[in-house]
C-alpha cells in the first residue's frame, strides 16, 4: 500500500479545498467544456468544476484516493488511472490541469511522453496548466522543508526535501497524530527548471500563456521557494 493511500482519508484536513486555486483554474475553464484533472487526489476541484457544468474526469494513480473522490464528488467521473496512460480516455478535451506538483512523479522522459499523448487529447486552443515546485530554486539548496501543517484535530503533517540533485530529490513525508505516527515516507521526485519545462513544451507545438508564482497571479520569481505555475494552450488549427 502506498503512502497515499494511507493519506486518503486524511487529505483533505491537510490539504482543503482552496477558494484561491479554485478561481485559478475558473479563469481557464469556460463551462461546459470536457476537462481533465490530472493526479485528481480526493478529487474536490474536479467536483467543483463539475457542479458549474462542465464534463470532468478525474485520475489518480491511488485507487483509495479515487474512491475517496466517487464517494465524495459525484458530480465528476473518477478512474484510478497512471497518467501515462491518457489516450485511453479518447480525446475532446478543452481544459486539462495537473497541480500539486504531481507531474515531478515522472522521470523526464516519461513526462515528455505524456506531453506528446496530451498534444493528442486536448482540442485545438484547449488550454493546459501544470503546476510544479520551483526547482530552479530548490536545486540551489541542500535541504527544503515545507512549513508544518497542523491540523485541529491535532495531525501533524511534515515535508521536507532532500538529497537534492538536477537527477532527482528525495521527498520525504510524515504525518503524525497526537498519540502516534500514522506514516512515514520517502519517494523520488524528478525537478525540471522552468526554462526545460518551457522548451519541453515549445518543442512539442505548446503555446506558453502566461508563468506564475502563485495561484495569486503572482509573477515567477527563480530565486524564491514557491510553486512554478504554467499555462499553455493547444494551437488553433
Amino acid at each position: 500500500m502506498s503512502f497515499y493511500s494511507t493519506f486518503a482519508k486524511y487529505y483533505e484536513e491537510i490539504f482543503p479545498f482552496s477558494p484561491g486555486v479554485f478561481s485559478f483554474l475558473q479563469r481557464y475553464s469556460k463551462p461546459p467544456q470536457r476537462s481533465l484533472d490530472v493526479g485528481c487526489g480526493s478529487g474536490h476541484y474536479a467536483g467543483q468544476l463539475a457542479a458549474q457544468g462542465n464534463d470532468v474526469i478525474g485520475i489518480d494513480l491511488d485507487s483509495a484516493m479515487i474512491d475517496y473522490a466517487r464517494q465524495h464528488y459525484p458530480d465528476a467521473t473518477f478512474a484510478a488511472m497512471d497518467m501515462r496512460k491518457i489516450l485511453e480516455l479518447g480525446g475532446g478535451f478543452d481544459f486539462v490541469y495537473c497541480i500539486g506538483n504531481s507531474g515531478a512523479h515522472l522521470p523526464q522522459a516519461d513526462f515528455r511522453r505524456f506531453l506528446v499523448d496530451l498534444r493528442k487529447i486536448l482540442n485545438p486552443g484547449g488550454q493546459w496548466i501544470l503546476q510544479l515546485m520551483n526547482w530552479d530554486y530548490i536545486l540551489n539548496q541542500a535541504v527544503v522543508h515545507f512549513p508544518v501543517i497542523k491540523t485541529e484535530s491535532d495531525l501533524t503533517f511534515t515535508r521536507a526535501y532532500t538529497h537534492i540533485s538536477p537527477a532527482s530529490v528525495q521527498f520525504e513525508t510524515a504525518l503524525m497524530s497526537s498519540k502516534s505516527p500514522i506514516f512515514e515516507d520517502s519517494v523520488p521526485l524528478y525537478p525540471a527548471v522552468s526554462q526545460d519545462v518551457i522548451t519541453m513544451h515549445t518543442d512539442l507545438g505548446f503555446i506558453p500563456v502566461a508563468h506564475y508564482g502563485n495561484y495569486a497571479g503572482g509573477a515567477f520569481d527563480p530565486d524564491v521557494f514557491s510553486a512554478s505555475i504554467y499555462v499553455f494552450s493547444a494551437p488553433v488549427q
